[in-house]
This record gives C-alpha cells, structure tokens and sequence, in this order.
C-alpha cells in the first residue's frame, strides 16, 4: 500500500503521524507547498489528508488510530 501523508508546513498534524507509525504503516509526507499537483490532481480542499495508492483521498485530521485502521481496511 502507497501512502503519502498530504498536509502544510503550518499543520499541527502530529497526531496522525503518530497513529500511523503506531500501526506500522510505511508513509510519505508531502507538503502542499511543494506538492501542488498532489492538491490539483485529487482536488483537496483540507489538510490533512491520506493519499492512498494514488487513488484514494482520505480526509484524517481528529481521527483515532481504530479510525484509520477501518478506513484502510487493516482489522
């Protein structure tokens, strides 16, 4: 599974690198800034988000580690 953690430099989205380290999942974190097509391509309008397999979008700021877990199908 090809994950990229798509966030801004100013996000506070630590929480969510943690979760998924907690889950031992393998991740890429792309800034906005620096990715611009990622934003254009999937059409993101909120950081942060999971880009899955470059396919799918996944809004994740406030979510729980069992959240993410259901959403990427892991239980």
């Amino acid at each position: 599974m090809d994950i990229k953690l798509l966030t801004t430099r100013t996000c506070h989205c630590s929480n969510i690198e943690q979760e998924l380290r907690d889950l031992d999942l393998v991740y890429e974190r792309c800034y906005v800034e620096e990715h611009p097509e990622l934003v254009e391509r999937f059409k993101v309008r909120h950081c942060p988000v999971l880009i899955i397999d470059e396919a799918r979008v996944i809004p994740v700021d406030g979510l729980t580690e069992g959240q993410i877990k259901a959403l990427l199908s892991l239980e």
